[in-house]
């Protein structure tokens, strides 16, 4: 993964962090990157990639099925699926499901992190509590910082560092 893919992530990630919204320029510009990266290397025309062709399709498709699934149950927005699904041309078929898990996981670290600072982790862990204990969950409190969304694009970009500097 080269300089200019983060770079974008960058971009579509403060976009969202700004707007709630990515780009589709970011999500088209990764996932021609990724492909003609992917091609010249194939054709042995680029030396410093290692993903084959047929990797970085199917990781595309493989990303594309999942999110599109998670979007469906509503665990995020279409532009956090459409960026996962691109990034499959980057990081290849095995790589897109580990950088999809890492994605949700940084989410929900996240998550924790923002009800901490806001001093409602407390009441979470206690919601929590009560609906184990005694079946009976409670909804937050109207106007509490746990019934808005997190921006996922901070998250995917996390994960998506981690999975460049760590694993390929």
């Amino acid at each position: 993964m080269n300089t200019l893919v983060l770079a974008i992530i960058m971009y579509a990630a403060m976009n969202d962090l700004r707007d709630c919204k990515i780009p589709n320029l970011a999500v088209i510009s990764i996932i021609i990157i990724g492909l003609t990266q992917s091609a010249m290397a194939s054709l042995d025309l680029y030396s410093g990639y290692s993903i084959s062709f047929s990797d970085s399709c199917l990781g595309f498709i493989t990303g594309l099925i999942i999110c599109m699934f998670l979007h469906a149950v509503g665990l995020f927005g279409a532009g956090d699926a459409k960026l996962l699904a691109s990034l499959g041309t980057i990081i290849g078929f095995p790589n897109i499901i580990l950088l999809i898990a890492l994605a949700i996981f940084t989410a929900g670290l996240l998550s924790i992190l923002r009800l901490a600072c806001y001093g409602e982790f407390k009441d979470l862990c206690l919601r929590w509590f009560n609906a184990i204990a005694y079946k009976n969950y409670q909804s937050p409190e109207t106007g509490s910082i746990a019934l808005s969304a997190i921006p996922m694009g901070g998250a995917i970009l996390l994960a998506t560092m981690f999975c460049h500097f760590y694993l390929l």
